[in-house]
């Protein structure tokens, strides 16, 4: 079974006056302001179940919960300040284990301060804050007894980044930020630091520390279209050069999510997350969730 439900917010805008300077001015009745909310939220739930079924088979119970909502605001002076909000959780339960485990765990929130130099590009200021919500565990067995230990928790890891550039912004469904400097803090707690053996790291922090400072470039960026008729293709993107510290290494985050519509009661999505940083893994990651079920406009 599955169950997926939707709920989207979209602010309503005036007419723009004419007189008025690039796409930060519309709205008169706010003084040449312009405020707009806007996101969607999704739960998904998937359960499966098996009683004396000949051909095998576990019990299994999957619940997902994610939001993604922005709040723009701009002025006729040509202040732009864009911030966006995603959170995704997720677990699963298997018949016959004794832990939950997590299915997702994601916490990002990304704001842009930006002062416009003609209709598209403005000099641009941009803080991005990446944690985690539940505490990570590493799963194994010993003597037949499930056991779990904790590897991350909350604010640890997290990254806060600080970046100075370029924004350009098209519309809602496209912009760029460039950030030829671009100041990162990876943080961590000293309780997975204190108990390090020489010359190991956790997630690239050194034997008692909790934070690595890194200073490089940086590039992120929105697309979203539509594929065809009831089906959007949204992707989020960044990259960032460490100019420190192995600057060979390119640190990325690509997100991408196709969002699909059969009618006005079945809805879907598959989501495919591809992340490389050296300093957490040193691996590729990837990250797939597909989900299809009903849809319920709030």
């Amino acid at each position: 079974m599955f169950v997926l439900i939707n709920s989207s917010l979209y602010a309503q805008e005036e007419t723009t006056e004419e007189e008025l300077p690039f796409d930060a001015v519309i709205q008169s009745t706010l003084g040449g302001k312009r405020v707009k909310f806007y996101g969607n939220t999704r739960l998904n739930f998937n359960q499966a179940y098996f009683s004396n079924w000949i051909s095998g088979g576990e019990s299994a119970m999957t619940v997902l919960f994610g939001l993604d909502y922005n709040l723009d605001y701009s002025y006729r002076n040509g202040l732009v300040w864009d911030n966006k909000i995603i959170l995704s959780l997720g677990t699963t339960f298997i018949s016959g284990n004794k832990f939950f485990k997590k299915a997702d765990d994601r916490f990002e929130i990304n704001s842009i301060v930006g002062k416009q130099i003609n209709e598209y590009w403005s000099y641009s200021s941009v803080l991005n804050f990446k944690t985690q919500l539940l505490p990570g565990y590493r799963f194994y067995s010993e003597e037949g007894v499930d056991k779990r230990d904790k590897v991350s928790q909350i604010l640890s890891p997290a990254y806060v980044q600080l970046s100075l550039g370029l924004y350009y912004k098209r519309a809602d469904d496209f912009w760029l930020n460039l950030s030829p400097l671009s100041a990162r803090v990876l943080l961590v707690s000293g309780r997975f630091t204190d108990d390090l053996l020489l010359g190991k790291t956790y997630f690239g922090v050194d034997k008692d520390k909790n934070a690595k400072f890194f200073l490089g470039a940086g590039v992120s960026g929105f697309y979203k279209t539509q594929i065809m008729k009831n089906i959007f293709w949204e992707n989020k993107l960044s990259i960032y050069l460490n100019y420190i510290e192995k600057p060979q290494n390119i640190d990325f985050d690509w997100d991408t999510n196709i969002r699909f519509k059969v009618n006005d009661k079945i809805s879907g999505n598959f989501i495919m997350h591809l992340l490389y940083d050296d300093d957490l893994v040193g691996k590729l990651q990837l990250r797939e969730l597909l989900g299809l079920g009903i849809n319920v406009d709030l």
